[in-house]
């Protein structure tokens, strides 16, 4: 499909004419220089038309290219001549009809140069814009905002697409928009840039649209399609390699809760050997109770329930699952955590206490996610706690919230604080101080949080320590 001049005038958009329209245009001119020197021999030069052959001039030039206007130049000078010269016209001194002959002929020979070097820059102009759509590597086509007719493809919008497309329709029947429908360009308004697949190609394209008026006046859609494929299967891998990173972090931080999930799990199974000893020991000694049995079997169930719920806990904690955010109890779920961290931080010799406002608001989350921020949070703060004495070993978990609907989680511990040169680092990737860490946990909470719209901010406690704060949005009534 070639590319019409759209940005030259109608008359350089009808191209170069055909022989039999190049005599045509000949006849023309010709017979326009006639007519004017008829009129002005006629009329005694009382309407002076003689300035109508420089329209003859620049018509010529255009239609038929420099030779020709330079004969016509000289053809009307000739014309005006011998017009002048049969109508006796009068001058003071015969330099005088010589001197407006010079004149005349170096003005419209001037003229006839000047339009055949703008028309040669004009078509150099539109070659060098039209080679330049053409080599971009956006697909860019046109079409008419009423009947979708495929007014330019550029070479790459060809490859993409397939030769031979008449109308924007065939275009817009293989988009596949992710995430919402994909809305056609209406005539005067443009549309937002949307993310679109190619249901044939598979490719990913980035699709921006605008409205615009074509060099007849009416509204047309101008389409860029930039191929954003590479940029897609980045953005899977980077999202793949996180999943990757925060199961590894889990199974890190699971590994090293090890004896913690070994205690909770104990407690209850002692509780109910015990009870079934208890009941197996009444029953063959003949004397019991059916109320005693009866409660003590009950208890029995009832550890048993709590044995099954921290199982449960720990394979959802391990589960790889799409993010399910559901309005959550912050204050709930940092109990929930604290019952998990609370065998190491006694094993570390330290305290964990709660300073949790039970007015702030449920947030929006996936629970196991944020579970996963506030164990990192919490062990970060009971090993940065090592070198503290054991009377001095607190982790505080507080929380909080604003007139900006934000609920805030801060973790506090009384630990050595952070020194300027490891502040800078906090979050990035792979940098650690402890010899067997990754990197990568900060790292990781961080991205969780944003992921829910918050923010993971890291600052020295005034009283020593470290305060990590994160906020996350309070869920809708």
């Amino acid at each position: 499909m070639q590319w019409p001049l759209a940005l030259t005038t109608p008359l350089l958009l009808a191209g170069e004419p055909s022989r039999g329209h190049r005599a045509a245009w000949a006849v023309a001119c010709g017979a326009l220089v006639g007519v004017i020197a008829f009129v002005d021999y006629v009329t005694g030069y009382e309407l002076n038309l003689s300035i109508l052959y420089l329209a003859t001039v620049c018509l010529a030039t255009w239609m038929l290219g420099r030779t020709a206007g330079i004969v016509f130049s000289l053809a009307a000078v000739a014309a005006w001549l011998v017009v002048d010269i049969f109508t006796s016209h009068g001058y003071t001194h015969w330099f005088y009809r010589y001197w407006e002959m010079v004149i005349r002929i170096v003005t419209w020979l001037g003229f006839a140069l000047l339009l055949d070097r703008l028309k040669t820059a004009l078509a150099h102009a539109d070659e060098r814009f039209v080679t330049v759509l053409a080599r971009l590597d956006a697909a860019v086509y046109v079409a008419d905002s009423e009947s979708g007719a495929l007014l330019y493809m550029n070479h790459h919008c060809e490859e993409a697409f397939g030769r031979g497309l008449t109308n924007v329709r065939e275009i817009e029947r293989r988009w596949h928009a992710a995430g919402a429908a994909y809305r056609p360009l209406s005539a005067g308004a443009g549309g937002p840039q949307q993310e679109l697949q190619d249901s044939v190609s598979g490719r990913w394209y980035l699709l921006a649209a605008r409205a615009i008026r074509w060099i007849d006046g009416r509204p047309v859609g101008l389409y860029i399609a930039t191929d954003v494929t590479d940029r897609k299967r980045t953005e899977e891998l980077a999202r793949r390699q996180e999943e990757r990173l925060e199961m590894t972090s889990r199974l890190t931080t699971l590994g090293e809760m090890a004896s913690t999930l070994a205690h909770e799990i104990n407690q209850p199974l002692t509780a109910i050997a015990s009870y079934c000893m208890g009941c197996v020991r009444r029953l063959r000694s003949g004397e019991w109770k059916r109320e005693d049995l009866l409660d003590a079997l009950q208890k029995c169930a009832a550890q048993a329930e709590r044995a099954g719920g921290i199982i449960q806990r720990v394979r959802e904690y391990l589960r790889k699952r799409d993010p399910a955010p559901t309005a959550c109890d912050v204050n709930a779920l940092i109990a929930s955590v604290t019952g998990m961290i609370e065998a190491e931080a006694a094993r570390r010799g330290a305290r964990v206490r709660l300073a949790l406002d039970p007015q702030v608001p449920a947030i929006l989350a996936d629970r196991i996610m944020i579970e996963q921020v506030l164990l990192n949070l919490a062990k970060n703060g009971l090993e940065a706690m090592q070198h503290t004495p054991a009377g001095a070993r607190e982790i505080t978990i507080a929380t909080t919230s604003d007139e900006r609907n934000l609920v805030s989680v801060e973790v506090s511990d009384c630990g050595s604080g952070l020194p300027p040169q490891l502040r800078e680092n906090l979050f990035v990737p792979f940098f650690t101080t402890k010899p067997e860490g990754m990197g990568m946990g900060l790292n990781i909470c961080r991205s969780i949080v944003e992921r829910h719209g918050g923010r993971l901010t890291a600052a020295p406690d005034p009283g020593g320590g470290t305060r990590m704060r994160f906020t996350l949005p309070a869920a809708r009534p």
